[in-house]
This record gives structure tokens, sequence and C-alpha cells, in this order.
């Protein structure tokens, strides 16, 4: 017995599902804490401090402890802002790197939601760290 239209009809089948199915680009989960890795130093970055706010939506705040705008438009035109003014400092230490500080609590959408909007507006910057407590 020639099973050979039956491999393809499986293959075809299987390319079809992965092409048609959609990911689900809200899905959260938990951020894992750090074995070990790579230190980068927080005067060489720019800070962004993650939180759990109202209503599912995340506290962005500045180093200094200035919170962005809850409206996610403005808020990132703020992180964008701030993140190039941090980066092309002229006066003091050069920043190369951006860090997210995340709370446990805090949902991996929005460290997402905030990792693409830096990657969209510094496309030269290869690596956002994001910085996870030690236990």
């Amino acid at each position: 017995m020639d099973i050979t239209p039956m491999i393809d009809i499986t293959f075809l089948l299987l390319i079809f599902f992965v092409v048609a199915s959609k990911m689900d680009p809200t899905q959260t989960g938990t951020i894992p804490s750090a074995d070990n890795g790579l230190a980068v130093s927080a005067d060489d970055s720019a800070v962004l401090f993650l939180e759990p706010g109202p209503e599912d939506k995340a506290i962005v705040t500045r180093l200094d402890g200035t919170p962005f705008s809850m409206d996610e438009e403005v808020q990132a035109a703020e992180i964008v802002e701030y993140v190039d003014t941090e980066l092309n400092r002229t006066v003091g230490r050069q920043k190369t790197h951006v860090m997210l500080m995340g709370d446990a609590d805090l949902s991996v959408m929005h460290v997402t939601r905030v990792q693409r909007i830096i990657g969209d507006a510094f496309e030269d910057l290869d690596v956002t760290y994001i910085a996870v407590k030690e236990q």
C-alpha cells in the first residue's frame, strides 16, 4: 500500500494550519527569575520602571520616579523622547543601553509593548535589557 499521498496531505494540512493560525499578542505570562547573566550598569542605561497599575495597565516611570502618561499613545511619545534624551546626553556620562525594570506581578505584554515602542523608534539599538530581582 502506497502511503505517499497520505503523507502529502498531512504536510499540506500542517502547513495550512501554521499559516492560517493567528498568534495572540495579548497572551499574558510571568517574567522568569534570573539565574545568572550579563551585568549591565544602570549608570550606563536609560532606565524605565514598570509596575502594575489600575485596570490591567502598567505604570511606567522615569529613573527619577516621575510617571509617564497613562494614555498609551501619549506614553509612547514620552518614552521615545525620554530614551532619546538619555541616549544623546552631552553633559555627564554617555548612556549606551536601555534597561526596563519590571515588578514581578507585571504582565509580560506590558514589557513587550514598551520594548516594541523603543525598538521601533531606535532601530540602531539592538538590545533592550530587562532587569529582574534576585530571589
